[in-house]
């Protein structure tokens, strides 16, 4: 065969194989020949709405590209969250287009699910309207979510007409015991709103305000600046709890309890502070309470009942009371071991009154909305009420009470008696879905009008950000035609809402309604100056306490707390959250028990053992993880999985510790109960699998998360670090003025035109809340791979914030976001043989998709490891594929892939300046990490511009680069840690 015949059969072969190997079928790029009016094809519209991934209320802008919803952003001038926004809200467009997303009401039958139409749907609801109403009072109830005042007033207009009660609001997580601390101690039974950023010192007993108590985006900013390092100093943060929370793992001391003991800590307190004359202002009687409830709590015998070191007591009381502004906080959502959050709360209210008797850290104005929910006992009691038989009709609004309620058997077969016909406004089928009887979807909250404030003074609008995904009603639609049929008093609920803002005098004419819609809302208050809340305890909240007592070991406490990621389980069929991993445990997918590992131990248990856990009430298996962050009596696990339906990413991953729990309320405050002991504890013999993303979580010597005391940092003068030492090179910028080609550099440094992008993230104020991570996931078209291929090491994440202990005292926890680090001298495009990592002329370590051949030498050679292959073509089943950004490439299989800085929104800003014939002012281009991050840890900029922000921040003492002795000379230039000295 001679050379030319072969090249013939080679390229022939080449061909055919080249056709046969592509999976993917032919697509058409079509273009609007007629586009809306307020939409330019190829550039994005921008609409300001509300989130409603939970009872927060963060105001939201919307990225709209050719009527579709791209990505979510804060509202810059939302009172609440101020721009930022946490994982949840990135992840809200991930509902609207989830592939398991019901498209059409469907039906009970012996024969299965029958769809409907949405006519014939609401032909049924009225007719079983009309029956039930016809029959005597009360045989229509409403069971809904926490919603606005407009849809709540409605709703119960709605019932009224059918001569039944008003609806119930159900929350899983409605803070019954802080709402009747605050009435039996203030005399207000409502969620006051908290200065957090004011304060100086605080004390937490459990309160997890970085993750799902209350405002979780508003706390998070006000705390990083009250606790955030201004040069000076910083506020004290205590935690008192037997296990870390995300919150408690950002506190400068935690002091690890015994569970069961935080009130008698509390009361320690009190009595140490009563001693020391605090709180002279109040009454002689109020003190003489006080004094009454705390005498026997004396300081030593606590500290040995609660295992608590006496002098990290006794620091956290020093500095208590010297201090000027000090602030208490109580339980968090998921409670104490045994019936005592009401009390503690109480503790943590009297505590604030003696420190503070004007209460002038707390906003009795601005109310968190969540306090409109019903207390657990009501809801119980409306069950109850359901399964007398004396209820014919069930209308269920955005609500999942057999997943989030225990005894879920029970209410199960309650939903299936042939008397009681329940119908579920929902889209997805979900735990209870699922056992209804009529199913039908309803508009979301980025396809409709609507208004919802999460706190009481301000008003805070939706409105359609894009068109619907399907042809389903707004639920204030579905009500004005059942309950008013052609004598309604609107047209459409457009109308109503528009009409209850004028009403209460909100709005007045349409320029105004533009106006709000405009901006999100109404945030001017039309309040006057509040005056400073008068406390009102009531005369016996002294009985209230229980006696001094020394308490037994009741062996193993269970504690079910929400998750960071899937609050209570509404947002578990997302998988942007289910890929993200835990902030502590590093755990995606999956469910795990979090034990200590001396109970590890003591049970003959290693990480990934598959345990049964008992209680009193049910039983269930989960894999054991092994963590310092829990006390070695408590086994801890996250709410939020354990669907038995809910759509592809939610059946069947993970466990539901919510099976675990008693159903009766607590007596005193009408609570859940989200502590439990545990009744047996044992292997089962099999292991797991964990899906976890992080190594060591130890940094062995290495210079990657590094930490500094105030005194260090405070000191007068420039460090002067030379040499070529892991702990004596220098910080060498990813400019000429890095480089020393005498000492330690081969090559010159790189021209660059005008730009050179770096990135200041400053390890101070990062919590780890991981909204960062999933933003770049919307930003940028990542790919999801699932649990298995997670637990094979093939994550895609282009952003993963890194959790590190220290190895003295394990405890001690610090977060670093860890990205493509840009460098100057990167190692990555030395070796790459087609050059696809490619160094731009404005510095950015580009990678060119369609050069890569998928050697994979630059992941070798990248010391950072945040260079991803793609080893197969990840899928976007639709219309999950609407959410991508069609600024970004889609990569496919064999393709290396990492961080860009989000160039195409450099591009943008390059195109924008060009526009407008200047340069690109600084601060004008926000990767989506930057623009997300509701404490400020990330700075963005151009290095070349010594005015600019990075520029100024890159020469802070604090600065320094990870691994930098390697020489690489990366761009992102990190800011140490302050740590307190305690």
């Amino acid at each position: 065969m001679d050379r030319r015949t072969f090249l013939k059969i080679a390229g022939a072969g080449g061909l055919s194989l080249a056709a046969n190997c592509t999976s993917q079928p032919v697509q058409h790029l079509y273009s609007l020949v007629q586009a809306p009016e307020d939409q330019v094809t190829g550039k994005a519209t921008w609409y300001a709405s509300t989130c409603r991934e939970c009872p927060a209320g963060c105001g939201i802008l919307a990225k709209n590209r050719e009527a579709r919803i791209i990505k979510l952003e804060g509202n810059p001038q939302h009172p609440i969250n101020r721009g930022a926004l946490c994982m949840r809200g990135q992840a809200a467009l991930q509902g609207v287009y989830n592939p398991d997303r019901l498209k059409n009401p469907v039906m009970r039958t012996e024969q299965g699910w029958r769809p409907l139409t949405f006519a014939q749907a609401e032909a049924l609801i009225r007719s079983r309207i009309e029956k039930a109403a016809a029959a005597r009072q009360g045989r229509l109830r409403l069971l809904t979510e926490v919603c606005g005042d407009t849809l709540l007033t409605l709703m119960t207009e709605a019932l009224a007409r059918w001569n039944s009660p008003p609806p119930v609001v159900f929350e899983p997580f409605a803070y019954e015991s802080l709402r009747a601390a605050n009435r039996h101690i203030f005399g207000l039974e409502g969620l006051p709103s908290y200065h957090l950023d004011q304060a100086d010192v605080l004390v937490s007993f459990g309160a997890d305000f970085l993750e799902t108590w209350l405002s979780p985006v508003e706390y998070a900013r006000k705390l990083k600046k009250m606790h955030g390092f201004d040069r000076v100093g910083k506020g004290l943060f205590y935690q008192v709890s037997p296990y870390q929370s995300l919150t408690c793992a950002n506190a400068d001391v935690w002091l690890r309890c015994r569970p069961g003991t935080e009130l008698d800590i509390a009361l320690a307190i009190l009595r140490e502070a009563l001693r020391s004359s605090k709180g002279m202002e109040l009454s002689r009687k109020v003190r003489a309470t006080m004094e009454n409830i705390s005498a026997p709590y004396e300081r030593d015998r606590v500290c040995e009942l609660a295992g608590v070191p006496t002098e990290l007591f006794d620091n956290m009381l020093f500095n208590l009371l010297k201090a000027k502004r000090p602030l208490v906080l109580g339980t968090g959502a998921g409670g104490t071991a045994g019936s005592h959050g009401m009390q503690i709360n109480m503790a943590a209210n009297l505590l604030n009154l003696l420190f503070d008797p004007y209460l002038t850290l707390f906003d009795f104005i601005n109310r968190h909305r969540v306090e409109v929910a019903a207390k657990r006992s009501s809801v119980n009691a409306f069950f109850a009420e359901l399964a007398s038989g004396s209820v014919e009709l069930l209308f269920l609004h955005q609500v999942n009470p057999l997943f989030t309620l225990p005894s879920s058997k029970e209410l199960s077969g309650l939903f299936r008696t042939g008397s009681l016909f329940v119908v579920s406004f929902s889209n997805f089928l979900d735990d209870t879905s699922q056992q209804a009887d009529l199913v039908v979807p309803v508009a979301m909250p980025l396809e409709t009008w609507d208004e919802y404030s999460g706190k009481s003074d301000l008003v805070s609008t939706l409105q359609p950000v894009m068109g619907k995904v399907t042809d389903a009603p707004h639920v204030g639609d579905l009500l004005l035609r059942t309950a008013f049929g052609p004598e309604r008093p609107l047209p459409n609920y457009k109308a109503y809402l528009f009409a209850s803002l004028s009403s209460r005098e909100k709005v007045n004419t349409h320029n105004d309604w533009l106006r709000c819609l405009q901006r999100g809302g109404l945030f001017e208050s039309s309040r006057e100056i509040a005056r400073p809340f008068t406390a009102s305890p009531s005369r016996d909240f002294g009985s209230l306490f229980p006696p001094f007592s020394v308490r037994e070991d009741a062996g193993p406490f269970l504690y079910a707390v929400p998750s960071i990621r899937f609050f209570d389980g509404r947002d578990a069929n997302k998988p942007w959250l289910c890929e993200v991993p835990d902030p502590l445990t590093k755990v995606a997918w999956q469910t795990p028990v979090v034990v200590n590992p001396k109970t590890l131990k003591q049970e003959k248990l290693t990480q990934g053992d598959v345990v049964r856990i008992e209680s009193e009430w049910g039983a269930l298996e989960a894999p054991v993880y092994s963590s310092v962050s829990v006390h070695p009596d408590v086994l801890l696990m996250a709410i939020g999985q354990g669907h038995k339906s809910f759509g592809r990413y939610a059946a069947g991953k993970g466990v539901n510790p919510i099976f675990l729990l008693p159903r009766d309320a607590e007596p005193d405050s009408a609570a859940p109960q989200f502590t439990v002991p545990l009744t047996a504890l044992t292997a089962t013999g099999r292991t797991m699998r964990l899906a976890h993303t992080d190594g060591s979580a130890f940094q062995h010597g290495r210079k990657i998360a590094l930490s500094a005391t105030i005194h260090a940092v405070s000191q007068q003068g420039e460090q002067q670090v030379t040499g070529l030492g892991m702990w004596e090179f220098p910080l060498t910028l990813p400019l000429p003025e890095g480089y020393n080609n005498k000492a330690r550099d081969l090559y010159p440094s790189h021209e660059h035109n005008g730009y050179r992008w770096a990135m200041v993230v400053d390890l101070d104020r990062c919590i780890g809340c991981a909204a960062c991570a999933v933003a770049c996931y919307a930003e940028n078209n990542i790919g999801i791979v699932g649990e298995q291929q997670l637990i094979a090491g093939r994550e895609m994440a282009w952003l993963q914030v890194q959790r590190y202990r220290d190895p003295v005292q394990p405890e001690k926890v610090s977060f670093l976001p860890m990205l493509c680090q840009h460098c100057d001298n990167a190692p990555c495009e030395s070796v790459c043989p087609v050059f696809a990592p490619h160094h731009s002329k404005e510095g950015l370590n580009n990678q060119i998709y369609n050069r890569c051949i998928g050697t994979r030498f630059c992941s070798q050679d990248c010391p950072y490891k945040v260079r991803r292959f793609n080893w197969f073509t990840w899928q976007w089943p639709p219309p999950l594929n609407l959410q991508l950004n069609p600024d970004v490439t889609v990569r496919s299989k064999g393709v290396m892939e990492k961080c860009s800085f989000c160039v195409q929104r450099i591009k943008e800003a390059h195109n924008r300046a060009k526009n407008e014939g200047r340069a690109i002012r600084d601060g004008e281009v926000q990767p989506a990490c930057v623009q997300t991050c509701p404490t400020g840890v990330f700075t963005f900029g151009n290095l070349m511009d010594p005015n600019s922000e990075v520029s100024r921040k890159a020469k802070d003492k604090r600065a320094y680069q990870v691994m930098g002795y390697l020489n690489t000379k990366p761009a992102v230039i990190y800011l140490k840690k302050v740590v307190q000295e305690i």
